[in-house]
């Protein structure tokens, strides 16, 4: 007879969750308290304290701090700048106490994880699944950067749990939250909103047993929710920029840093050069969007003069994000642009090779289960994408790490109950 889980389970869950402060907290106050925020985190760090202390709206913090200057920025979308915002605004300031709070954040992850490996494979999978992720570096490891992507851990594993209510149980109301959720991941980081594209329509044309009208319909409208909620950020961007806005205007640096001769020929295939970005900008000017247009030209130019060579550095980037290539030397340059924690990238990097054998096997006893593989497969679409069109950098592998730790956790679960004929766990 199966047994029924109730409050036991959450308190379980939740006692693994206040366990995954553990390893960022005392990484962080271990190696480097009075670290200084650096390139992203400066910016996020920076741009919250302007907004709390009323100095302007997504003004750029470093013209704002060297010269006075309230210069309109939207180097990323909103939804962190305004979470630190929110805590200067109630005391939380110091970029110690941002990188705590952040750690607050990778516990919720931690236990939406759980909830979404409950659901999609009962409530045993969900403790194991919280477990690994409260001990994976690459969970854990972003909250002492002070960027963006744990917040965005939270939202994946939240769009892959109400992906899966909604497959279980389709509504019009579900397919509204779906929506809502891949708003917000968008709006932490721009590239996300292939989740509208990747997970939120397909797995609406997947439900099963609901006629194709009606299907269409929670398609729409979960599109139409996620389209409300971005377009005031669109509309702000779009007001206050001489060149057209929409989700950040950081898209020409990134291709000016990935798109060059070391990017192309050199060690950094697959990879990017700051030195091609400063070079890039000699010959700009204008507002940020007219900065990054001009930088998109550039690299634009470069890649039709270079496009013969463009599967080679395509092959590269995936190669580097999957970790398939020159992984070691990976984790140097991920140290170099976004101060990941080398130790902790290193252990990271064993445990990802061990998951991935895990998740195939995982997602090969759900499709034998009949269980839709939907959003996990888009969760790898959107990072192969985005990879493809920027550069391979291992913290661009974040919404697919969700995947790999809920499906490794599968596999393990279907070991567990086969070696020991454990009895299955059943939701009350």
């Amino acid at each position: 007879m199966p047994r029924t889980v109730g409050a036991k389970w959450y308190r379980w869950l939740t006692l693994i969750s206040i366990g995954s402060l553990v390893p960022p907290v005392v990484w962080i106050l271990a190696d480097n308290p009075h670290a200084k925020p650096t390139g992203d985190a400066f910016y996020f760090h920076w741009q919250a304290a302007l907004i709390a202390n009323g100095a302007g709206w997504f003004i750029s913090p470093s013209s704002y701090l060297l010269h006075h200057t309230a210069i309109q920025s939207a180097e990323h979308p909103p939804l962190w700048v305004l979470v630190l915002a929110l805590a200067d605004a109630i005391g939380v300031k110091s970029f110690l106490s941002h990188r705590l709070l952040t750690c607050l954040v990778g516990a919720a992850a931690v236990f939406v994880t759980g909830l979404a490996a409950r659901e999609v494979a009962g409530p045993r999978v969900g403790l194991i699944a919280a477990a690994i992720a409260a001990i994976y570096p690459n969970y854990w490891m972003n909250n002492t950067t002070g960027l963006s992507e744990t917040l965005l851990i939270l939202l994946v594993a939240a769009v892959v749990l109400a992906s899966y209510q909604f497959w279980h149980r389709p509504s019009v109301l579900r397919a509204a939250s779906l929506g809502t959720l891949c708003a917000l991941a968008a709006l932490t980081r721009s590239e996300q909103t292939l989740l509208i594209v990747v997970v939120l329509i397909p797995i609406s044309l997947v439900l099963q047993n609901v006629p194709l009208r009606k299907r269409l319909t929670f398609a729409a409208v979960g599109v139409t929710t996620a389209v409300l909620l971005i377009a005031p950020w669109v509309g702000f961007n779009l007001a206050r920029f001489n060149q057209p806005v929409l989700m950040s205007d950081d898209l020409g640096g990134t291709l000016a840093f990935a798109n060059c001769r070391e990017s192309f020929y050199g060690r950094a295939i697959g990879f990017g050069d700051f030195k091609c970005l400063y070079a890039a900008q000699v010959g700009s000017s204008g507002d940020e969007s007219q900065q990054d247009a001009h930088l998109q030209r550039v690299a634009l130019h470069y890649i039709n003069a270079h496009s013969g060579r463009l599967p080679v550095v395509v092959a590269a980037r995936l190669g580097r994000e999957f970790g398939l290539y020159l992984p070691l030397e990976q984790i140097r340059l991920d140290v170099q642009l976004s101060s990941r924690p080398l130790v902790p990238a290193w252990v990271g990097l064993y445990m990802y090779y061990c998951l991935l054998i895990g998740a195939v096997f995982g997602g090969v006893i759900l499709w034998r289960r009949r269980t839709t593989l939907v959003p996990l497969v888009g969760l790898l679409v959107e990072v192969a994408v985005a990879t493809m069109v920027t550069f391979g950098a291992t913290r661009y592998r974040v919404p697919l790490e969700v995947g790999l730790v809920l499906l490794a956790a599968v596999a393990i679960d279907a070991l567990w109950k086969r070696r020991t004929g454990a009895v299955e766990l059943k939701d009350a």
